[in-house]
């Protein structure tokens, strides 16, 4: 059932209740007047008959029978006896209040003791109430038709009119084509649930075509990446291939071994990048010595240290975090490399601190090092895949600090950069809810 067909029944039926109780309350105010004024004939004509019965001791029920036309009376004895009756009193009357039925009729009965104890008996047929209500009921389920009938046909047409915009922003949405990421949903004039709706939909069509442009130089960044240490690694092979030199063999494979080298951790660093549906709630955290931890990292990394003539001192607490080790450790020795790769001579300073705040326990990781500082950069372009700061002039891919970036947010964490004061550059990150 659609949307405009049971706009509709809802319509068209909240208006025939509508009209159905107005009626039903018309119906019975107008049967309550009536009978009150019946009530009131009656009243008139038995004080008629009272005064009549006071003043002359006769009963003279044909001197009153005009002020109350249509009503007629009847004088009962103390015992039931019939005394005197208008002429069209009905046959078989009782000396009994109320509403009464004789011959097939309905009648409305008052009665009044007069002073010598006779009973004033004076009534009127109820007929020309009963033809009242059925002649409004058939007046009230005339309009009701008519009314209905045309509450059908304009909540159909609101209907439409209403939903037309939908069926526009449907019938342009349905057009939208992958190839055509810039095209968007046409915003109508005013600032109505449809016009929200447009904007709701083309704020998701831009998170998608960024997403699929991110995506799509995702694909065109690593296939340039992974096509250099390729063609140089062919580029050896070429030479083996063509050498009866052992030395230059020998040479061919050491080098060949250092491409290979390159493309797994290239090729690691993008599956990492890749991987779908990393949140704080699929990482696998377990409790993890952070000294040890940070103490294992820079070990792995002494030969590069000394290579680049870099001391790497370390501070962090004998304490027990809540971290996915492998993420950790990966996002440290990232950090750490690029501090020392990047960061000149000198010293770099690892530093890791327990925080304790209102909200939890945090783990905040910090490697300082001397050299350029991030300069014109952003922290948020810096951490981004395949960017290079401006001041780099080493070889690299430019996934080390996207890495760190996936796996503080895989801990439902924050990441950032500075420069230091006397020059030099920090890189953190922050993980709530350690523990330990």
């Amino acid at each position: 059932m659609t949307i405009r067909l049971r706009f509709t029944i809802a319509f068209a039926a909240g208006i025939l209740a509508t009209l159905l109780a107005a009626g039903v309350v018309v119906w019975w105010q107008m049967g309550q007047s009536l009978q009150a004024s019946l009530d009131t004939a009656l009243q008139t004509r038995s004080s008629g008959v009272l005064a009549s019965l006071e003043n002359n001791g006769q009963f003279g029920l044909q001197e009153t029978n005009r002020s109350a036309p249509g009503v007629f009376a009847a004088i009962f004895s103390p015992s039931g006896q019939v005394l005197d009756a208008s002429s069209d009193t009905p046959s078989g009357l009782r000396p009994t209040a109320g509403v009464q039925s004789v011959g097939g009729r309905q009648y409305l009965v008052r009665t009044d003791v007069a002073a010598d104890g006779s009973i004033v008996v004076t009534g009127v047929d109820l007929q020309s109430v009963t033809d009242a209500q059925a002649a409004l009921e058939r007046a009230l389920l005339g309009v009701g038709l008519v009314a209905g009938s045309i509450a059908l046909v304009g909540s159909w047409f609101l209907g439409g009119r209403a939903l037309q915009p939908l069926h526009r922003l449907s019938d342009e949405a349905a057009a939208l084509d992958s190839a055509d990421l810039a095209r968007r949903l046409r915003m109508t004039g005013g600032h109505d649930e449809v016009w929200r709706l447009t904007a709701t939909l083309n704020g998701m069509l831009d998170r998608i075509a960024d997403s699929v442009e991110r995506q799509r130089r995702f694909v065109a960044m690593a296939s340039h990446e992974l096509r250099t240490p390729l063609a140089s690694l062919r580029a050896e092979l070429d030479v083996v291939d063509g050498s009866d030199s052992l030395a230059e063999y020998r040479e061919a494979v050491r080098e060949a071994q250092g491409d290979i080298v390159r493309l797994t951790e290239l090729t690691t660093s993008l599956l990492e990048l890749a991987s779908p549906g990393v949140d704080a709630s699929s990482v696998a955290r377990a409790s993890v010595d952070l000294r040890q931890l940070v103490t294992g990292v820079v070990r792995s990394l002494q030969p590069l240290a000394r290579e680049r003539g870099v001391r790497v001192r370390i501070e962090a607490p004998a304490a027990s975090v809540l971290v996915d080790r492998t993420r950790i450790e990966h996002g440290l020795n990232n950090l750490i490399t690029n501090a020392i790769v990047h960061g000149g001579q000198g010293e770099v300073l690892v530093q890791c601190r327990i925080i304790e705040r209102e909200a939890g326990r945090s783990l905040r990781a910090e490697v300082l090092d001397r050299g350029p500082g991030i300069g014109n950069n952003s922290a948020h372009e810096l951490f981004q895949p395949f960017h290079r700061g401006s001041s780099v002039t080493e070889p690299g891919t430019g996934l080390g600090l996207a890495i760190v970036a996936g796996a503080a947010q895989a801990h439902g964490g924050t990441y950032g950069a500075a420069s230091r004061d006397g020059g030099g550059a920090v890189f953190w990150f922050e993980i709530p809810d350690v523990g330990g």
